[in-house]
């Protein structure tokens, strides 16, 4: 995250979601679909094994229409918003 400014790095940390969901795409592969992200980070959140469907598709939508374009937007990931998937991850670059 050298690219960032200290405004627009505290900015990517101040969300609880969004560093559960950095955390969640270091270990995944260059490439993830939104559902399996979405679970991973429910996961993480609840600190729990299994998530009900409601959870993950609650937390997929706040993904979606938040914060995974806002890390877009800051050049952290890009996210193919059209294909619901994170194409480039914070480990690959």
């Amino acid at each position: 995250y050298d690219q960032l400014t200290a405004s627009e790095y505290y900015e990517l940390l101040s969300s609880d979601r969004r560093r559960t969901t950095l955390d969640a795409l270091a270990e995944r592969s260059p490439s993830v679909d939104l559902e399996a992200l979405a679970e991973a980070v429910a996961r993480r959140e609840s600190d729990a094994e299994t998530v009900t469907d409601e959870t993950v598709t609650g937390v997929a939508a706040t993904l979606h229409h938040v914060h995974l374009p806002k890390m877009s937007a800051l050049g952290v990931l890009e996210y193919d918003a059209a294909e619901t998937r994170v194409v480039s991850c914070p480990s690959t670059r």
